[in-house]
């Protein structure tokens, strides 16, 4: 097997082995573990199954699991002399505490701010790919066997006693992520399964849904500041399923979700006020525009905004940037991509068109029908609601 496939398969099995075995990290955690592995002296011999060598790949392979890390190109050539020359093991205490401080930056980020923190930290895409070459150029023994190694039980030990997980909460490992990448994975949209996807915080029914809403918020927020760096897609939020139980339903879910989030805007946007049926609205938040993609409960199996089986709404959320960087939305493929994911939906009995709905928000939720009329979710909001009626014929413009 060559270096990009072990990276790739090794993200993949060490993250559920150690989801497993309750003994995944958070960034806390693997900060401390990578500044234990930094003191170590890597240029003593090491044989495959050495425990600190096995404690390497687990961090890289598991961080790479966390943050959808893929394998660089660069890991092609590490085990040739040139690769060796290019990863002396020399670098692996310098990268193993640039791993630390890009954790570290994530993990005491702010909840909430006026802006996303911004700074000039190497990516975890980059390091993680970096440290795997370097163990490739220089423990060909270990690199062998090097899944096996990284999830033996001993490794699941060190992990939860030594570097346990303090937060309840890791994106990648959460109930909402989990089962919306089974809705991924049965999805007709053909750039779905290349996605890198996280997911928010389980709906609290214990809380009201504004302190529902908040915590989301901090989840969305953390999700941008990570997303910009990592290249991330989108991220999920699991709501109860009533929430969707008809399409008026998910209309006022959304039009609520948007509001309370509106009134936790960190960069205090006014978006809200101005929305209507016309094209070149934007939701905006922390700054950034985002576009928003509705499942419920209340559409049958056949129809492309039903959540595939599970019993819950859903709700996807990708930035601006995202789409920005997409491959296949920019440099003038956005139509002929629109319609390629059309005709995936289409071929599998599942139509629907955008006649009528030219207006990105008109398609946050889809009516029932495929050639029904918009859903004015926005029809909903609470300050449409209980306006006097000029004040609404002053929001429509």
């Amino acid at each position: 097997m060559n270096i990009m496939k072990q990276f790739v398969l090794g993200r993949r099995l060490v993250g559920s082995w150690a989801l497993d075995r309750d003994a995944t990290l958070d960034d806390a955690a693997a900060v401390s573990l990578a500044e234990h592995l930094a003191k170590q002296d890597w240029q003593a011999p090491r044989e495959a199954d050495d425990l600190e060598l096995s404690l390497l790949s687990f961090l890289v392979l598991e961080t790479a699991h966390r943050y959808y890390v893929q394998a660089d190109k660069a890991l092609k050539s590490c085990q040739s002399d040139e690769g060796r020359s290019l990863f002396p093991t020399e670098m692996l205490p310098e990268r193993l505490a640039d791993l630390a401080a890009t954790l570290r930056f994530y993990d005491e980020a702010p909840a909430l701010a006026e802006s996303l923190p911004v700074n000039g930290l190497a990516s975890l895409q980059s390091l993680t790919n970096t440290l795997f070459a370097v163990i490739a150029a220089h423990f060909p023994g270990h690199m062998a066997e090097v899944h096996a190694q990284s999830m033996r039980e001993e490794i699941a030990e060190v992990i939860r006693t030594r570097f346990p997980r303090r937060r309840a909460h890791v994106p990648v490992y959460s109930p909402t992520h989990l089962e919306f990448m089974g809705a991924v994975d049965k999805t007709r949209c053909i750039f779905a399964p290349s996605g890198k996807y996280w997911g928010a915080r389980d709906y609290d029914e214990t809380q009201d849904f504004d302190s529902n809403v908040h915590r989301f918020a901090e989840d969305l927020f953390h999700f941008m500041l990570v997303g910009h760096k990592e290249k991330f897609k989108g991220l999920a939020l699991r709501l109860p399923a009533a929430m969707s139980a008809s399409v008026e339903r998910l209309a006022e879910t959304t039009a609520r979700l948007l509001d309370g989030l509106n009134r936790t805007d960190p960069a205090g946007s006014d978006c809200l006020r101005h929305v209507d049926g016309r094209e070149g609205w934007k939701f905006v938040w922390a700054g950034e525009p985002m576009f928003l993609t509705a499942f419920g409960t209340c559409y049958p199996d056949d129809h492309p905004r039903n959540p595939y089986g599970f019993d819950h709404t859903y709700f996807f959320f990708q930035p601006d940037f995202v789409l920005r960087n997409h491959p296949g939305l920019i440099d003038g493929k956005e139509e002929m991509s629109r319609q390629r994911i059309l005709a995936s939906f289409r071929k599998h009995g599942m139509d629907y068109d955008n006649a009528g709905k030219e207006a990105e928000h008109a398609r946050y939720i889809r009516p029932m029908e495929a050639d029904g009329p918009a859903v004015e979710w926005w029809r909903h909001l609470p300050s449409r609601q209980h306006a006097p009626v000029e004040a609404v014929l002053d929001a429509a413009g």
